[in-house]
């Protein structure tokens, strides 16, 4: 089981993203390995936003969350997830959004994978972080 971070999904839509071979093969051999695979509601809309903004293409977009709500298990931000996730955003010293998804991986006891250098070394404080 692990947790993604919209930048690996991003990534993975975007064909002209640096990490995008990198970012498919981690998430095609997940789907592989039958990993659950769990985000916060909140990677629709990042996802959506760096899609358009990088192709400008809503049919890629429409795709993209298309194959995401079918992957993936969307666990929403509720009012005790924002609190876990303000906490973590003071402890490890990161973004807003950073936190969200590091606080689920730490709720869920699991890993959370990102491309994001700041999200992944400051969250290791809280829980375990991996590159894909």
């Amino acid at each position: 089981m692990a947790v993604l971070d919209a930048s690996v999904l991003s990534a993975i839509f975007i064909p002209t993203d640096t990490h995008h071979t990198r970012g498919l093969n981690w998430y095609s051999d997940a789907l592989l390995r039958g990993e659950p695979l769990l985000a916060p509601t909140l990677v629709l809309t990042e996802v959506a936003s760096a899609v358009t903004r990088a192709t400008r293409d809503v049919a890629l977009v429409a795709r993209a969350i298309a194959q995401i709500e079918a992957d993936f298990e969307l666990l929403p931000l509720t009012t005790q997830r924002g609190r876990d996730a303000a906490n973590v955003a003071a402890t490890c010293s990161v973004r807003g959004a950073d936190s969200v998804y590091l606080a689920l991986a730490r709720e869920m006891d699991t890993t959370l994978v990102s491309l994001d250098e700041e999200q992944v070394t400051r969250g290791a404080q809280v829980v375990t972080t991996e590159r894909p």
